[in-house]
């Protein structure tokens, strides 16, 4: 059969040539995954708005729906009712809370796409896997000559491989390297179950020594968290518990040995996380005001003192900074969680209404029918797993309202809800 142009461009190779890309995108930053997105949603209406594709609204649809009107309503009346509305802050508050409407769009444009089966996982997979590969293989070339192959040079503390001067390689790696693990068997095909036990071992050797590299705490400890909610629900791998925990060991012994920065950073982030304790303890048991003793601690105050000023309904998206300084002087853009930034942002309400969905989507998952060692049932178990670890909630986190954060929940929340409705079928 002879491949002509139309074929090659028709709406489903370029939905798809989009979707793979949007792992490339975020190596890129920002301005490209924003351009990903609009092509993605345009793409998809353009070719699809007129077919008679197979969709219906559930329930979590319809809160997303009720999520998203609510965001903007509330952006909406602090600007139209605000007893300042010369303040830019509370203008450029307004706008965003309509730009965040594109998310609401990419996420049933991705529904159609994936409950009309135009997505090609596979294919998915294996981007995600090469551009994880890249920003590992990257990130060791930083370490060891000192810039990466762009010329993006080491900084003491951490590195960022091919993101400059955003040190956020840890947080890629921890969002895209599941793929590869769930890639490796279908692909390398071993029978052998020995030689695919090494494969796997050096691949989480090789990303975890790469986010160690990197230097960003939290997303190594939400890798390890995938991993183990993986060999919970996964029986076949339970009997492999010994030799992850063995891999793990040896290769953190073996980078806390030789390095000085990787013994630092244990050090502090276990200080960190015996002062959060203290911190949650005084705030909520106690009642009382809390010692302010690091920066985390010092930002998720502000997200408590900024949720007071609207304790129900908020202040509108991007309204943090705007309410915090109104009590204190030490605030930042956001408060590093993203509970306490609905909180701040949306209200009690608007919190409620994330925490529904969160709780409607974990019913929704079928783990029996996910969990098999077959590729095209399993594809909706790293989804899951990168899910639970985004929503963690006691993990420091960027803004949940910015292109990187909102772009990546609710692509995944969209391939869980399609995914978990063909598995109930």
């Amino acid at each position: 059969m002879q491949i002509t142009t139309k074929h090659l461009f028709n709406g489903t190779n370029l939905i798809n040539f989009l979707l793979l890309l949007l792992p490339v995108s975020f190596i890129a930053g920002n301005l490209i995954i924003n351009l990903n997105v609009i092509l993605i949603i345009f793409t998809t209406f353009f070719f699809y708005k007129y077919n008679n594709l197979k969709f219906k609204l559930n329930s979590i649809d319809k809160l997303l729906i009720i999520f998203f009107i609510f965001s903007f309503t509330t952006g909406a009346a602090n600007f139209f009712f605000s007893a300042d509305q010369n303040n830019i802050f509370v203008e450029e508050n307004f706008y965003k809370s309509i730009l965040f409407l594109r998310y609401l769009f990419l996420y049933f444009s991705l529904r159609i796409i994936i409950e009309n089966e135009l997505f090609n996982f596979k294919i998915f997979f294996i981007i995600c896997s090469l551009c994880v590969l890249f920003v590992s293989f990257d990130l060791i070339v930083q370490l060891i000559f000192g810039a990466d192959i762009f010329g993006y040079p080491k900084t003491p503390y951490k590195l960022s491989g091919p993101f400059g001067s955003e040190q956020i390689a840890g947080t890629y790696l921890q969002r895209f390297a599941i793929f590869l693990f769930f890639l490796s068997p279908f692909v390398l095909r071993l029978e052998n179950k020995n030689k695919l036990i090494i494969v796997l071992s050096s691949i989480f050797v090789l990303i975890f020594f790469s986010m160690l590299i990197a230097g960003n705490r939290m997303p190594i400890l939400l890798f390890l968290l995938m991993f183990i909610l993986l060999f919970i629900y996964e029986k076949k791998l339970r009997k492999f518990t010994f030799l992850f925990i063995i891999s793990f060991c040896v290769s953190f012994l073996v980078i806390f040995k030789f390095s000085p920065q990787i013994q630092d950073y244990s050090q502090f982030f276990l200080k960190m996380v015996l002062q959060m304790i203290t911190f949650l303890n005084e705030i909520i048991i106690e009642g009382k005001e809390p010692n302010i003793t690091n920066m985390y601690i010092k930002e998720f105050y502000t997200g408590y003192i900024a949720w007071k000023e609207n304790f129900l309904f908020g202040g509108g998206i991007n309204s943090f900074y705007l309410n915090c300084s109104k009590t204190i002087s030490y605030c930042a853009s956001h408060p590093h969680n993203y509970y306490l930034e609905i909180l701040s942002e949306l209200g009690l309400f608007g919190l409620s209404l994330f925490l529904l969905i969160i709780v409607k989507l974990s019913l929704m998952i079928n783990f029996k029918n996910s969990l098999t060692m077959n590729f095209n049932n399993n594809l909706i178990f790293p989804f899951v797993l990168l899910f639970f670890a985004e929503i963690f909630p006691l993990k420091t986190s960027g803004s949940f309202f910015t292109t990187g954060s909102a772009t990546f929940i609710f692509f995944i929340m969209a391939i869980i809800v399609s995914l978990s409705k063909k598995h109930s079928n």
